[in-house]
């Protein structure tokens, strides 16, 4: 009889311990939470939270700097929370699979659309937002259209990431294009950069080969050739018909210009491949060599751009993107968002919404590894401004410049991740077509188009 006993004893053993396992397994994952509140709700700010930041852009203490001021910023506002961070997170699809990501999440504009819509994995703030009394007119419109997906406000950008260039100021005197203390108003238009390039053409004595053009600029970079596609009011994304309309013929007048400013050797494309007489002309220009404005990918590369202007004695500046008749200058946004399955929400919304307070923008980027505030009423203060040597006198407020002209730099800003793919391959391989005499560009574009709409109606289907 023992052993029979033995075997029931494992037996109801093994089941208690799988009862134990899901339950904790239950306990661990919490519930999808949609961020819808019942009227008169009062969120409850206290409890644990965990936040997840990717390690490849928080790597040492001078990167994690800024997000670690900002926390203790709100551990200060909020004692009743306590808040543990882990800047060595790789792989966003397992933790998120099995819902081990934190409360609150690190990620950039070009990610929500992918995490909010497909995984499902971020909770909708606007309920939020208004329980918290936030101010969002505050923050820059352009700003708050790149934290939303399907009419709902997923995450907070705390980034102004506008793309601006850095300039060689001597060329341009020299030129007579600029006087001596004259600077690139932030207000300069592609039709004047046209003109700038043209004088500021220099070629070797063989009448050939560049020396110096007007511009480089990677086009093969989504910042780089955004502004084209929607320079003439392009309107090439249907979030709700679910089509890319990249071949109307609005979208090809911006296409157009760049492959002129190619052609008219006034733009080095950086990330094309060259062939013929183009390759032969800007042999030896790269967008750090031989060019008078040089694309700023980000605020936070600008001291490595920087550097070669002051290390050879340089005048030098920043503009923001040249103006198209229409909106059109690229912008991002880095951010925070709250886990839909997290088990404290009020407190994780309003870690996420601090980031648009005053008090939260002046923790973030006002020391080491800040970035460009994102409130209007802090672009003029000068308190995230690089105050090293070389840097006297250098125009920061093209950073915050024309916002009311910003549009999504980044493709997956716009569209699923799916479909942004093969505009970011078709793009570059495009104007590759075209700098090589391989195929029509047009033909090309409509390629893409065809593509990108023959896929989305597959992703929505039935």
């Amino acid at each position: 009889m023992k052993k029979p006993i033995s075997i029931v004893v494992k037996v109801i053993l093994a089941a208690i311990a799988t009862v134990m396992l899901f339950a904790a397994t239950a306990c661990n994952t919490g519930v999808y939470q949609d961020g819808e509140l019942p009227e008169g709700y009062e969120p409850e700010i206290a409890g644990k939270l965990k936040v997840t930041c990717r390690a490849d852009v928080f790597p040492n203490p001078s990167a994690q700097k800024s997000v670690n001021s900002w926390i203790n910023y709100f551990r200060g506002a909020h004692p009743n929370v306590s808040v543990e961070v882990n800047f060595g997170a790789s792989d966003y699809a397992a933790l998120i699979s099995s819902k081990t990501i934190g409360d609150v999440y690190w990620l950039s504009d070009a990610d929500v659309y992918n995490y909010a819509v497909t995984q499902e994995a971020l909770m909708p703030l606007d309920s939020y937002i208004e329980a918290y009394g936030i101010d969002t007119a505050e923050l820059y419109g352009g700003i708050m259209a790149l934290c939303e997906a399907e009419g709902k406000y997923y995450f907070a950008g705390y980034s102004c990431g506008n793309v601006v260039f850095t300039y060689n100021v001597d060329a341009m005197v020299e030129e007579g294009l600029l006087a001596e203390g004259e600077r690139v108003a932030n207000d300069w238009t592609w039709e004047q950069f046209k003109t700038y390039a043209e004088a500021l053409k220099e070629y070797d004595e063989d009448g050939v080969t560049l020396k110096q053009v007007g511009m480089g600029l990677a086009l093969n970079w989504p910042n780089g050739y955004s502004p084209f596609i929607y320079a003439y009011g392009g309107d090439w994304a249907d979030k709700v018909n679910k089509k890319v309309t990249l071949s109307n013929e609005k979208v090809e007048q911006g296409i157009q210009e760049a492959i002129s400013a190619i052609e008219n050797r006034w733009l080095y494309p950086e990330g094309i491949t060259l062939g013929g007489e183009l390759a032969s002309s800007y042999g030896s220009v790269s967008t750090r060599n031989g060019c008078v404005f040089a694309y700023n990918q980000a605020y936070t590369v600008l001291t490595s751009n920087a550097d070669p202007y002051i290390t050879r004695g340089v005048t030098w500046d920043v503009a923001p993107f040249p103006l198209f008749p229409e909106k059109a200058s690229p912008c991002g946004t880095l951010g925070f968002g709250v886990f839909s399955y997290t088990k404290n929400k009020d407190a994780a919304a309003a870690l996420v919404l601090s980031l648009w307070s005053e008090e939260g923008q002046i923790a973030l980027h006002a020391q080491e590894g800040g970035d460009v505030p994102v409130l209007k009423k802090l672009g003029d203060q000068d308190f995230w401004h690089l105050t090293k040597e070389g840097y006297e006198n250098i125009n920061f407020s093209a950073f915050t410049a024309n916002y009311e002209k910003y549009v999504p730099g980044q493709v997956n800003a716009s569209v699923p991740p799916e479909i942004a793919s093969i505009i970011e391959k078709g793009i570059p391989a495009m104007f590759n077509a075209y700098c090589t005499n391989d195929a029509s560009w047009t033909d090309k574009l409509q390629e893409m188009e065809t593509q990108c709409n023959e896929l989305w109606s597959t992703l929505y289907s039935d």
